[in-house]
């Protein structure tokens, strides 16, 4: 069994050493994971990490980033003495406590090192320096060879304020801090192994009460241990029997110990002990030949109540009711005794002297049990022909993570891998397992539950182990601190596996001499400058020339340094020993770990094209920006943190944009959409990011204090903003096809991404957390305008935006406001954006300067986006929504200039906030607008039916007609030509208005005259005005038409109906007759002016019988009367139609004269007397041509009498009826007798007498 079990374990070693050197291979690609850093200062020079020209002096620079842990030195170049052959002394053992630092040498010294305040020219807080106090010798009985040689262990007990020595097997005490002997030197104790097992849980409960009472200490004997309690005295607790002891960590009363070839749990005060497990696997006995694996009797406990773990170091263990409940009889530990432990069966043994075989892993361990090696199985089966080779014993290594477990180590050699298993105070596996590379020299815990003060909060609060290994890098073998996390899930304990290198190179692996890991009595609390120095916030210098800073930029930078100094401390609990040399293992910091990684992204060279050739890792930086995302802070330095190291990433990843763009590169996408939102995520000043984009740079505000940001994000921008004035090109050169164009690699990499990154920024108006917030917004809302103009110039579409296009963007932007107003107007006028402007006027509600924008565009300046279409109509409806009355007039008043009929609507318009009066708008329209006063007054005429306009307007139209006839003979002849044009058409004709309407000329200057000549003969034939004459007004009227009359008297022969429209309102029937029969010929006019008793509306639209239409508007609307009009009487109608048939009969031509008075008499007999009809007829005419009217007249006569036989009739029965109505009623009523002289006393009432 032993052999089997020796045989897996060392094949398990060899396939372990390779999964490690093909991990190391995977860890050289993370350089996340794998760390390799050293860092060395000299004792005076404190503890930072130096600065990369300093460690190139000292030491090769570090290859990868630093990992959760680096080395922070102590002391450098400690003064060893050289021992009796000749070799210089080794350190063997360290311990600090309280300033004071304590050093164990293989020369047996004890060197004493008392720490001073450090100083500091440059503000930064230094680490304290050490320096000599005293050197101690112990004394020893013996001199010891090997590991026991010299001082072996130094032991600070603060509470007792002792510290033991163990030297060359010897243990003394001293007082502190001083090491002055204690109890007068008298207490020594030789042959001694081991000397600690001070109990973790009394001196977290008891902490500064636990002076009084003292420490108990556990002195490991050869043959014994031995308990003491160390105060103001020693005094002995008692022995147990248990020799051979090289290690003990103490819980209460129960301790974990290890005897050089396997570990136990002993119960100190009961004095039992619990076998667990072999350091070495290579130290159990072997059986002659292999026997097989016997299995273990079922579990008596529940088996969901633990961890699986692997069998080959965890064997299954029967339950606790078995192990703990011994006898009442069962034998005390005894000095004689040959068999000194009672005799108890352990679960981890299969017999008496058989040990448990390994097994596969299960899944619960963190890792897998190591398997077996072919090489080292071949070996192992052939023993008996060769010699095995001799192993060293493996140190043992106990620590105790949780008041509940302790964590112990097992292996096989110490190239070999190693195991860490948790077993809890039942001596049952637990958790799982942890994998060490090669197994631990050293091994020290810290963070997480620890149980002294090395605990804290943030990165502190995470357990950490670690241990001593061996590594083989590039044919050498070195010694590494292995650090991995213990309080996770098996699953991540690889994602937080790292190397620290020492720089500790040794010939052989195994010499552990010189060279150690201890946890420190106390913690020390050290300076970290570089998260000073990266966190502070400095200004950020946009000129080309560095300017010292003024007092206030001072007095800034000194507040800066006060409050980044708040985290620049960490914690120091472990130390190194190698060597000469005495460092710090100290946690780093989350900052330095990524800002270090993000540092190695920047990639600097020289090329002979430009004097610096820079390039960015974008791998590295996105990396790094992924391994925080989703990443909740949970403290202050967290936030802070993360802040910057997003913020930073960000800002690489878009300057390495900047940088492809210099180069004329198209980026990918994912890099474009990488970079976006590490900016979005990363919240990074806005400003630092413009500053970096030419064109956009003169957009950034400074404001009066200038841009603070972090100075690690200061020198990453200060770096690319060289870059970039060293690639761009050279003003001397004359080169205008530069870099900066829109239309290529600048407008694909850079503004779009800016234009999406600054849309994302404007959401943020309005918050509280943005520092600086004018400035800032100022320059994202210029930048942002800035933007969208340059890429809305390389469209060449004109018109309105479309929605969801870049000009809709644009619009929208400025629709809602922009903080960088007067810049903003700057650069629409630059790139000649009038419309932009108006809305940007009219976010600020600005209304007279967005007419103003509006006129300068409809006058004919540039507007290259040529949004505004229909900029009149515009201006108009603009117009309507306004309650300055004074811009409302004056630009109604330029509107109506241009524009007649829109401006007059301005005036016009019931629905709008200003009104104006019909007479303050004409008097408006006649000063500054005279061309539209017309159209105003036709609306006011047509539309609004206000007959007190009616005069001016025909005033206007009879100026128009008049003066286009008296200066245009053409158009005299075009109305000459008129009437004998629609004299010749032959019946059935349209009237003339509606002839002379359809046959309207349709080319200018005629059709504007034409028309108005229309409106003139609607608005004279109206009833408007002159058209109704009452009372009232008969003067008034007369007067006005006899005005008319004489104006057109000149052109009587030419405006024909004119003149019989004012004969009617004259009263000259038979002239205004006798025009419409033989100056027109307009038959039909002539019937309808009889008809409406001689009314003027002979010419008003839709007049006439053939029922046509009009096209014009204005003379479609007809103009209602201003007052109901009494109808015309028969009579008068009678005698205009026989005024009518008089001049029928003069008519020229005779068929048409025949015709037109037989239609009159037939159409028209009612209103004539037969006897004067036939009086006038000539005798020539045949009697056919009146038989229509003849035959129509006596059938009236005929109707007429006998309607009247009818009437009388009715009368006389109506007559007889009343008659016998008024018989019945009389019949009715009996006589009365009334007697003269009492008529009164009748009437009262009284009835004289009835017969």
């Amino acid at each position: 069994m032993r052999l089997e079990l020796e045989l897996e374990m060392a094949q398990a070693g060899a396939e372990g050493s390779s999964t490690i050197r093909l991990a190391e291979s995977a860890l050289e690609m993370d350089a996340s994971r794998f760390t390799t850093y050293t860092s060395g200062t000299s004792v005076t020079a404190g503890m930072e990490v130096p600065s990369a020209s300093h460690a190139a002096a000292s030491d090769p620079p570090p290859e990868d980033p630093p990992g959760p842990y680096v080395l922070r030195d102590l002391i450098r170049d400690i003064p060893l003495a050289t021992q009796e052959d000749g070799t210089v002394a080794s350190i063997t053992c360290v311990d600090a406590w309280n300033g004071n630092l304590y050093i164990g040498t293989s020369a047996g010294d004890v060197l004493h090192y008392v720490s001073i305040s450090g100083e500091s020219d440059d503000g930064d807080e230094d680490q304290p320096s050490y320096i000599f106090a005293t050197k101690l010798e112990p004394p020893y009985t013996t001199q010891q060879e090997g590991a026991d040689r010299g001082v072996k262990q130094l032991l600070v007990l603060p509470d007792a304020g002792k510290a033991c020595v163990l030297c060359n097997g010897t243990v003394t005490f001293y007082t502190l801090p001083e090491l002055s002997p204690a109890f007068e030197g008298k207490i020594k104790q030789p042959g001694c192994l081991w000397v600690g097992g001070i109990d973790h849980n009394e001196a977290a409960r008891e902490g500064s009460s636990a002076q009084a009472k003292g420490t108990v200490v556990v002195i490991c004997l050869k043959q014994r241990l031995r308990l003491i309690r160390i105060g103001e005295e020693a005094r002995k607790i008692r022995d147990i029997e248990l020799g051979g002891v090289s290690a003990v960590q103490r819980r209460d009363d129960l301790a974990c110990v290890a005897d050089g070839q396997s570990y136990s749990l002993l119960d100190v005060v009961n004095q039992r002990k619990i076998e667990l497990f072999p350091i070495s696997s290579s130290a159990q006995p072997e059986p002659t030949e292999p026997q097989p694996q016997q299995i273990n009797p079922p579990r008596s406990r529940d088996e969901s109540a633990r961890r699986s773990f692997s069998a080959a170091t965890s064997p299954q263990r029967q339950s606790r009711a078995q192990e703990r409940n011994f006898s009442a009889g069962a034998e005390h530990l005894r000095p004689d005794s040959s068999s000194p432990w009672p005799a108890r069966s352990s679960s981890r043994q299969e017999g008496p002297t058989a040990t448990a075989a390994p097994s596969s892993p299960t899944p619960g361990s963190r890792e897998g049990s190591p398997t077996k090696n072919p090489l080292a199985d071949n070996s192992a089966r052939t023993s008996g022909e060769a010699p095995r080779e001799p192993v060293k014993p493996l140190p043992p290594n106990i620590v105790s993570p949780t008041p509940n477990e302790f964590l112990l180590t097992t292996g096989t050699k110490l190239s070999e891998p190693g195991v860490g298993m948790f077993v809890n105070l039942e001596g049952d596996v637990v958790r799982g397992t942890i994998e060490f590379s090669t197994y631990p020299e050293s091994l020290v815990l810290d963070g997480s539950s620890q149980d002294d003060s090395s605990s804290g909060s943030g990165d502190d609060a995470e357990g950490y182990v670690l241990a001593l290994v061996n590594q083989e890098t590039n044919g050498k073998n070195s010694k590494v601190i292995e650090a991995q996390r213990w309080d996770v899930d098996p699953s991540e304990v690889h994602a937080s596996q790292s190397w620290l290198s020492i720089n500790a190179a040794s010939q052989d692996v195994t010499e552990t001499s010189g060279v150690g890991l201890k946890l420190a009595t106390t913690t020390s609390q050290l300076a970290a400058n570089e998260i000073k120095h990266s966190l502070r916030l400095r200004r950020l210098n946009l000129g080309n020339e560095k300017t010292p800073p003024d007092d206030a930029e001072t007095r800034r930078n000194e507040e800066e340094d006060r409050f980044a100094s708040r985290f620049a401390q960490v914690h120091a609990s472990v130390l190194l020993y190698h060597g000469s040399r005495i460092s710090w293992v100290v946690r780093n910091a989350l900052i330095l770990q990524l800002d270090h990684q993000l540092n190695q992204a920047i990639k600097r060279g020289t090329t002979a094209s430009s004097t610096m050739n820079l390039t960015i890792d974008v791998h590295i930086a996105q990396r790094v920006a992924n391994s925080i995302r989703g990443q909740e802070p949970k403290t202050e330095l967290d936030f802070l943190t993360l802040t910057y190291i997003r913020q930073k990433a960000s800002l690489l990843l878009f300057g390495n944009l900047v940088l492809q763009t210099m180069q004329g590169f198209i980026s990918y996408e994912h890099d474009k959409r990488r970079a976006e939102d590490a900016l979005i995520a990363g919240e990074v000043d806005p400003r630092t990011i413009l500053s970096l984009v030419p064109r956009l740079a003169g957009e950034v505000e400074e404001g009066a204090h200038g841009i603070w940001v972090p100075q690690g994000l200061t020198d990453i921008e200060t770096l690319l903003r060289q870059a970039i004035r060293a690639g761009g090109p050279s003003p001397s050169s004359g080169d205008d096809t530069n870099w900066e164009d829109a239309k290529g690699a600048y407008g694909d990499n850079l503004l779009q991404l800016v234009k999406r990154y600054l849309i994302s920024w404007r959401k943020k108006k309005g918050f509280g957390s943005v520092a600086d917030e004018t400035q800032v917004f100022r320059s994202v809302d210029a930048a942002l305008l800035h933007v969208l103009l340059m890429l809305d110039t390389q469209t060449t579409s004109r018109g309105p935006a479309a929605q969801g296009t870049l000009r809709a963007e644009l619009n929208d932007v400025v629709d809602k406001g922009v903080e960088c107003f007067d810049r903003a107007k700057e650069l629409c006028e630059e790139y000649h954006r009038l419309y932009v402007l108006s809305r940007l006027y009219q976010s600020r509600k600005m209304v007279g300067d967005v007419l103003a924008t509006w006129r300068r565009i409809i006058e004919g300046e540039e507007d290259r986006g040529g949004e505004l279409v229909d900029g009149e109509q515009d201006v108009r409806r603009y117009l309507t929504k306004l309650r300055d009355q004074k811009l409302v007039q004056d630009y109604g008043a330029w509107l109506a200039t241009r524009n007649p009929r829109l401006g007059v609507q301005v005036f016009a318009d019931e629905n709008a906030r200003v009104k104006f009066q019909p007479q303050d708008a004409v008097a408006i329209l006649k000063e500054k607008a005279p061309g539209a006063v017309k159209e105003y007054l036709e609306h006011l005429v047509f539309g609004k039916n206000h007959s007190i306009y009616v005069k001016d307007l025909i005033a206007f139209y009879l100026d128009a007609v008049l003066s286009q006839l008296r200066d245009s003979q053409e158009a005299r002849d075009m109305l000459i030509q008129s009437y004998e044009t629609y004299r010749a058409l032959r019946p059935p004709k349209p009237t003339y208005r509606q002839f002379i309407t359809d046959n309207a000329p349709t080319a200018e200057p005629a059709k504007e005259w034409w028309n108005n000549r229309l409106r003139l003969l609607q608005l004279i034939g109206g009833s408007h005005g002159g058209g109704a004459v009452t009372a009232g007004r008969e003067e008034e009227e007369e007067q006005y038409s006899r005005q008319l009359a004489e104006r057109l008297r000149e052109y009587s022969a030419e405006l024909v109906p004119e003149m019989i429209l004012l004969n009617g309102r004259e009263g000259k029937h038979d002239e205004a007759l006798k025009l419409l029969v033989h100056g027109l010929g307009d038959y039909d006019t002539a019937i309808r002016y009889c008809l409406l008793g001689g009314s003027a509306s002979l010419f008003h639209p839709g007049s006439g019988t053939s029922g046509s239409t009009l096209g014009d508007q204005h003379q479609q609307q007809q103009v209602p009367p201003s007052s109901p009009l009494p109808p015309p009487t028969k009579p008068l109608q009678a005698s205009l139609f026989r005024a009518l048939l008089r001049e029928s009969f003069h008519i020229a031509d005779l068929s048409e004269r025949l015709e037109r008075t037989a239609e009159l008499l037939e159409r028209f007999g009612g209103w004539f007397d037969v006897a004067e009809v036939l009086a006038l007829i000539p005798d020539g005419w045949s009697v056919e041509l009146v038989s229509g009217f003849l035959v129509h007249a006596l059938r009236r006569l005929v109707r007429e009498r006998q309607e009247s036989v009818v009437v009388k009739g009715l009368a006389g029965a109506q007559n007889l009826r009343c008659a016998g109505s008024w018989g019945e009623k009389v019949g009715g009523f009996k006589a009365v007798v009334v007697r003269e002289g009492e008529g009164d006393e009748g009437e009262e009432g009284g009835v004289v007498g009835t017969g």
